[in-house]
């Protein structure tokens, strides 16, 4: 059931999730797979229209933060989220990654594609630093690449432990005698289509009750003791919990400051036949740029994030500049500017996790760092709820390649603008 600008409205929910971004959808999923009766409020006229549509589509293995000086603190967290994609979610008919004894495999269509990323790593041979973080990086995609997903979970098996003194310096020899200025390494990385994964998920909710409201901001979250309310301009709604999934919202409702970061894109067509995707890894994270391959010689090229917005203008050039002497022919088509909002905790430059709190005892919010995460985000957040695992069976829905809820991503407007 959906409806656009709903107001009061009778019924008490089990839950109402505030957002309608990656995180709102895959929990209501999640609850109402499990039978909760679900309202699903989006501030926007459709669903993941903000960070979900501006981003990559980009399927993390956990490999690119193997470079991060985290103890290998995102390399598990993602890995553990490919973990919970096979657990709780290989019901789903287009969920097409399928495990083997050795890494994983794309099958057919579906939600992701058969396009692993190259990483291409600058060569600097005076600085051993890097090349050490390169040889380590290295050595963990061979690990991934040959893990036996059929009979071990990988997101708690890669911790320091495993990682040898070897690994740190066994390929700076080929660093040091290379005559490139990169060296390449095909990763486990995949590229997404993330509107056929997401309306999967929102189709299957809505089979199972969801009802959506769209179009509607919430400015106001009271807890009476009986029930929630949660209100916005003329709007009045009532659940037993509520879960918060928008940074603006968690941020003005719980006084937790949100950091604002800004990535220029430029969607770019004339993409040579024999391009891979990739990504450029530099010491100098500026320095640092990326390409996504989309059908029709069409790509998405972008880089690293910046904090200041009159940063982009100039950025946006050297990305663009940067990519024409990699690929003279490519014509940039247009240019947009992803907006990431993030709630930093102390210590934090950047939110690469997610993070789930209990604020009252019917008040949930929820921060997701990576849209990879959400495959572990959802099935925890109904764990520490309800202190059970979710069911791994989602039933039958009728599958929708268009779902008129669901926003489309910045690139796809572009295209279908100018073409």
């Amino acid at each position: 059931m959906s409806l656009l600008g709903l107001n009061n409205y009778s019924e008490t929910f089990d839950w109402i999730v505030v957002g309608g971004g990656i995180s709102g959808v895959s929990i209501a999923e999640i609850l109402c797979r499990e039978g909760k009766s679900v309202l699903l409020v989006e501030k926007n006229s459709q669903l993941v229209s903000e960070t979900s549509k501006v981003f990559h589509e980009w399927m993390h293995s956990g490999a690119l933060y193997s470079l991060v000086p985290d103890n290998l603190l995102t390399l598990r967290y993602l890995l553990g989220a490919t973990d919970d994609l096979f657990e709780f979610y290989n019901s789903f008919s287009r969920m097409n990654l399928t495990p083997t004894e050795s890494g994983v495999k794309v099958a057919n269509y579906g939600w992701f594609n058969r396009d692993q990323i190259e990483y291409r790593y600058r060569i600097n041979k005076l600085n051993p630093i890097w090349m050490s973080l390169v040889s380590r990086s290295i050595n963990i995609i061979d690990l991934l690449s040959n893990h036996d997903w059929l009979r071990r979970r990988a997101g708690s098996e890669y911790g320091r432990s495993n990682i040898r003194m070897s690994h740190w310096y066994n390929f700076i020899t080929r660093q040091i005698k290379s005559q490139s200025k990169f060296y390449l390494k095909q990763s486990p990385d995949l590229t997404m289509n993330s509107r056929v994964l997401i309306s999967d998920l929102l189709s299957a909710a809505l089979h199972k009750g969801l009802t959506v409201v769209t179009g509607t901001e919430i400015t106001t979250i009271n807890d009476n003791g009986e029930f929630i309310e949660v209100e916005g301009q003329d709007v009045v709604y009532r659940a037993n919990k509520v879960v918060i999934c928008s940074p603006d919202l968690i941020s003005e409702q719980l006084k937790v400051p949100i950091k604002t970061s800004y990535a220029p894109i430029a969607v770019v067509e004339n993409v040579p036949e024999e391009e891979v995707s990739f990504v450029e890894l530099d010491y100098n994270t500026k320095n640092c740029i990326n390409l996504l391959i989309k059908d029709g010689n069409v790509g998405q090229a972008g880089g690293i994030t910046v904090n200041h917005l009159n940063d982009v203008e100039s950025y946006l050039e050297y990305i663009i500049r940067e990519h024409k002497k990699r690929n003279p022919k490519i014509e940039v088509i247009d240019s947009y500017i992803g907006l990431k909002k993030e709630l930093v905790q102390k210590g934090e430059n950047r939110n690469y996790l997610y993070h789930i709190n209990q604020n009252s005892s019917n008040i949930w919010s929820v921060v997701l760092g990576k849209f990879t995460l959400a495959f572990s985000m959802a099935p925890e957040f109904y764990r520490r709820v309800y202190h059970a695992n979710p069911s791994t069976v989602v039933g039958d829905f009728i599958e929708s390649e268009h779902n008129d809820l669901l926003s489309k991503t910045s690139w796809q407007e572009i295209m279908l603008k100018n073409r």
